[in-house]
């Protein structure tokens, strides 16, 4: 024990935490993931997440478009007020059209951007505001590596839309400091995952894994529990950071 705190559970039992993207993926997986350390988990996506939530005890899941502004407003507000407060937010939403940048319309650069971009900033802004004022909160959103290569195969815009989230998270870092709320980010490189598989030849899937230390894709599980620890107690002293989870492909 270490201030307190089980390593077995993270200090997460009885937290109320949103994970938004939990229909499947990432997302469905630390979902589940952080249900299990006893975390009270609302699931939500713009997908139908009733699995999730079933696998997380039975929860009420949620539909939400992070891309609303009003509606995510809504929700947080909701639930930041109901059955108690909301501890921590998990963005894992996202949306990649992969496809070539001159072969990509205006209308997929807006889709991309409201549910990449925008999303993040809905969705973090609205618990940010909440959690300042209580002096407590969790805020983890997803990145990308491509954030920091600029993307692979065919995911110019999806990359463009994941290091503006490193930028938010560091302007909410400063600004959630002094009031208890840290705001952090997952990197996550090559995740067997459908969004990732998408648009993919078993080809190009070849020539990415070969550009991975650990020679292959990360199951979602892998993201899950780093994700898990930033929620945590033991991460009271992290913010403004980046998590890197790729298996060693930024070095290749």
């Amino acid at each position: 024990m270490v201030n307190g705190l089980r390593p077995s559970s993270l200090g997460l039992e009885g937290r109320k935490i949103l994970v938004a993207g939990a229909a499947r993926g990432i997302g469905k997986a630390t979902a589940i993931w952080i249900s299990k350390l006893g975390a009270r988990v609302v699931p939500a996506d713009i997908r139908d997440c009733s699995a999730t939530a079933e696998a997380c005890g039975g929860v009420e899941p949620l539909r939400l478009d992070v891309s609303d502004r009003k509606e995510v407003e809504a929700a947080v507000s909701r639930l930041d007020s109901a059955d108690g407060p909301l501890y921590g937010v998990v963005n894992c939403a996202g949306l990649l059209l992969r496809r070539p940048l001159e072969e990509t319309s205006s209308e997929e650069l807006e889709l991309q951007t409201a549910a990449n971009q925008l999303g993040a900033l809905h969705l973090a802004s609205a618990a940010h505001r909440m959690m300042c004022a209580r002096g407590e909160g969790r805020i983890v959103l997803f990145t990308s590596q491509g954030a920091f290569t600029g993307g692979f195969m065919g995911s110019v815009p999806y990359a463009m839309n994941k290091a503006a989230v490193g930028a938010l998270v560091k302007s909410l870092a400063r600004t959630g400091a002094p009031h208890g709320v840290t705001v952090n980010a997952v990197a996550p490189g090559a995740v067997d995952t459908e969004m990732l598989l998408e648009g993919l030849s078993p080809e190009d899937a070849e020539e990415f894994k070969r550009k991975i230390l650990v020679g292959r894709f990360a199951e979602a599980d892998e993201l899950a529990g780093p994700t898990a620890f930033l929620l945590s107690s033991w991460a009271r002293y992290i913010t403004g950071a980046t998590l890197h989870v790729n298996g060693g492909q930024l070095m290749v």
